[in-house]
């Protein structure tokens, strides 16, 4: 009987820690900040793509075509400290068969808290410097609300709105849709061979026109920009507005690859967050001990008592006989 009240009682503890653990209230979190030293790659990749080969200035369809960024931080940079995180990140454009169709560097000063850009004397764009503005790479992190921002587009070297569009769920994850547009852009005014800008003339004055739309779905605690959908082209157009070669036109989204390692980036932060099974874990593993003892007790009690006999009932003795 004695086993079975403690075991009682120890379940009846077990049961209070539990309690306490499932409704205590969480810690207020720190704000989280972006890393000073962060490095990562990302890939989006398009199956169907179509570019003009530089090396024979010919039209090419329906090929594979990636492209690769990536990102390094510079804890050692002169503007990177409590509040500024310094990064490279460097975009490669190739096709399948090794063609090297484009490469871009930027440097960018960010705020850790927003993930803006700031102004800094080492922002550039391929070594010229460049007032990048808005968000690059993440999203602020921590938002309580879902909000319209700015972001940067490094092909246009301008930014442009990116819309909250709704919620989606992905590999375990609650995220935020975004949308980012970048309307038509004349990027440069070139000479080029008649024929790339739709003219029967040697050649012809030309403009460089792009435009661009991208979906983007965020993890918002971390900030951290899970996957990516784009649909891009970049294209000659000739003086009288006539369609020439198109230099890179196609739909592109995040490999598989990329996607994993981005979801892990995002869960190391929600990892740390306080207020999660984490945190409750030590009075929660305490309770489950207390419940199970109990019940391994109670359990004994009722094994140990005489056939037909409750375990709460006194045994009575037989008086002896004179």
């Amino acid at each position: 009987m004695r086993a079975r009240l403690v075991g009682q009682a120890l379940a009846g503890l077990g049961g209070v820690v539990l309690a306490v653990a499932v409704l205590m209230p969480s810690p207020s979190p720190a704000p989280f900040v972006l890393p000073l030293d962060e490095e990562y790659d990302t890939v989006a990749l398009g199956s169907d793509v179509t570019y003009l080969d530089p090396r024979t200035l010919e039209q090419r369809t329906g090929a594979d075509v990636s492209m690769t960024v990536r990102v390094r931080g510079d804890a050692g940079a002169d503007a990177a400290d409590g509040d500024t995180a310094v990064r490279t990140y460097g975009t490669t454009t190739s096709v399948g068969d090794g063609t090297l169709l484009s490469t871009s560097d930027v440097v960018a000063c960010l705020d850790r808290r927003s993930a803006e850009a700031l102004d800094c004397p080492s922002e550039s764009v391929d070594g010229r410097w460049t007032d990048v503005r808005g968000l690059t790479l993440d999203f602020p992190p921590g938002l309580p609300e879902p909000e319209d921002r700015m972001m940067w587009d490094s092909t246009a070297q301008a930014s442009f709105p990116v819309r909250y569009e709704g919620r989606e769920r992905l590999r375990g994850l609650d995220l935020e849709r975004y949308e980012h547009v970048v309307p038509e852009q004349v990027l440069r005014s070139v000479t080029v061979a008649g024929a790339l800008a739709g003219s029967f003339q040697e050649t012809s004055s030309a403009d460089v026109v792009y435009s661009a739309t991208r979906v983007l779905l965020v993890e918002p605690v971390s900030g951290v920009v899970v996957s990516t959908r784009e649909i891009s082209l970049t294209r000659v157009r000739g003086a009288d507005g006539a369609p020439g070669a198109v230099l890179l036109g196609g739909a592109f989204r995040s490999s598989e690859e990329s996607v994993t390692a981005s979801v892990a980036r995002a869960r190391e932060v929600l990892d740390r967050e306080p207020g999660g099974l984490a945190d409750r874990w030590p009075a929660m593993g305490a309770a489950v001990v207390l419940l199970g003892l109990g019940a391994l007790l109670v359990a004994r009690g009722r094994r140990g008592a005489p056939a037909g006999q409750a375990t709460d009932v006194a045994v009575r003795q037989p008086v002896p006989v004179a």
